[in-house]
């Protein structure tokens, strides 16, 4: 008892005319009547009462109509599903991200995209940049959004850098300032995140203090940037965050921009070769009109 001799059955019993509903189904009439006189084989009955006057349901037929509808209904839909599968409509989408990057517009991102394809699970997971490579590359997520530069061997699509304000206590004195010089921080406590966990921006934040003949006091390195504005609202010290996170405001914290300007922070979109998966795919287009848009511009001005 195939779909398609079923499907045949509820065309005839749909039109209740065997040429008609031949060629509904794209055959010929002697071809489907003999699917037809089949399928009252395989059910031990006759379905269709047949005259000059015309074609109507036995009442087996007419008990049977309802299953088989539902068993076309269904063989439909799952010849549809993996379809929907490949586009990335359906299935799941194991996101990484880092900490940083969930400040921004992210989870617009995440929220358009979930709206969009509701039928797509999303995994967010949260770890650091070096971190999301190892998870890109051993296939554990299929999207990352990370902090370039990398050393993994991943496609990038580059978002817009996040830049750097200066967070300090709001009681200190350079709070009163509107704009901050760099020179201006000789002598006083940094905080920094460790150069493990981001080379290139560790370093270039060290070069700015050099470029200004400053050598920096650095009293503690800080891993999360939360936890830095946690520890100047404490009165620790002074140190760098990005604009969004500065956007999260704390009381006894105040945010100020620096001259000359602090290096921003690099945010890319990556994936490992050869492609990404449709899911990520279909992430990615969102991700894309939101940039297009400027979205992701507003969100770390």
């Amino acid at each position: 008892m195939d779909i398609r001799t079923l499907a045949c059955f509820v065309a005839v019993a749909e039109d209740l005319h065997f040429r008609r509903a031949a060629e509904r189904m794209n055959l010929t009439q002697p071809a489907l009547s003999q699917r037809i006189r089949a399928l009252e084989g395989e059910v031990g009955a006759d379905l269709f009462e047949r005259d000059r006057r015309g074609v109507a349901l036995t009442p087996a037929g007419a008990a049977f109509l309802g299953p088989a509808r539902e068993a076309v209904r269904h063989a439909s839909m799952a010849k549809a599903e993996p379809l929907r599968a490949v586009r990335g409509e359906v299935g799941r989408l194991r996101l990484g991200f880092t900490p940083i990057a969930f400040y921004g517009v992210l989870p617009e991102a995440v929220q358009a995209f979930r709206i969009r394809h509701p039928q797509v699970k999303v995994d967010l997971i949260e770890m650091s940049s070096p971190k999301v490579e190892a998870a890109l590359a051993s296939g554990d997520i299929d999207l990352g959004v990370l902090h370039p530069p990398v050393s993994r061997d991943l496609i990038l699509y580059a978002l817009p850098d996040e830049p750097f304000v200066l967070a300090l206590p709001a009681t200190h004195r350079l709070a009163e300032q509107a704009v901050i010089r760099v020179a201006d921080l000789a002598h006083e406590p940094l905080l920094i995140a460790p150069r493990s966990i981001g080379p290139s921006i560790y370093d270039r934040v060290i070069a700015l203090f050099t470029a200004e003949g400053i050598s920096p006091r650095i009293v503690q390195e800080v891993t999360l940037m939360t936890t830095l504005v946690g520890l100047v609202a404490a009165g620790t010290g002074l140190g760098f965050v990005t604009s969004s996170i500065g956007r999260a405001t704390r009381p006894g914290v105040a945010y100020r921009p620096v001259l000359p300007p602090p290096p921003s922070l690099p945010i890319a979109a990556a994936w490992h070769k050869p492609t990404l998966s449709a899911s990520g795919g279909r992430f990615l287009e969102v991700v894309r009109v939101l940039v297009e848009q400027g979205e992701f511009a507003r969100a770390a001005s």
